[in-house]
């Protein structure tokens, strides 16, 4: 447990000068942040070639978006790491990338939770209202 008491140090975390990863860790990154990416793309082709409702097309695309745009900043980040350049290297880069992914993991959420249901409660009647109005005459 001594290995992980400075993660929990804020000079760990701000330190501006990046260091060298364990090649383990490199790798994990890496795979992680490419299958992300690879998710997305996956994700999105799905959506073209699936027959899915408007709703859940819409909450797939949210989805592969939040995949492809984490993947790619999170290689960018492990780039400027891997080159350990100074700044934008820094571990606080990742905590941020943390944060902000799971920021878009809870608006998705949020929008299957709350909008999904009211959107198609307001599709619904207005097909019961429509459903006694005259058509048009072709």
């Amino acid at each position: 447990m001594n290995f992980l008491s400075p993660l929990w140090s804020l000079s760990f975390w701000f330190d501006l000068t990046p260091t060298r990863m364990a090649a383990a860790f490199e790798a994990g990154f890496f795979a992680f942040f490419a299958l992300a990416i690879i998710a997305g793309s996956v994700i999105r082709m799905m959506i073209r070639n699936g027959k899915y409702d408007r709703y859940r097309a819409i909450v797939l695309k949210k989805v592969a978006t939040l995949c492809s745009l984490s993947g790619a900043v999170g290689l960018v980040w492990f780039f400027l790491t891997f080159e350990e350049i100074q700044f934008f290297g820094s571990r606080f880069w990742f905590f941020i990338w943390v944060v902000a992914v799971l920021a878009g993991v809870v608006s998705i959420v949020r929008y299957v939770k709350t909008e999904v249901p009211a959107l198609q409660h307001r599709e619904q009647s207005r097909a019961d209202v429509n459903k006694y109005l005259p058509k048009r005459a072709r």
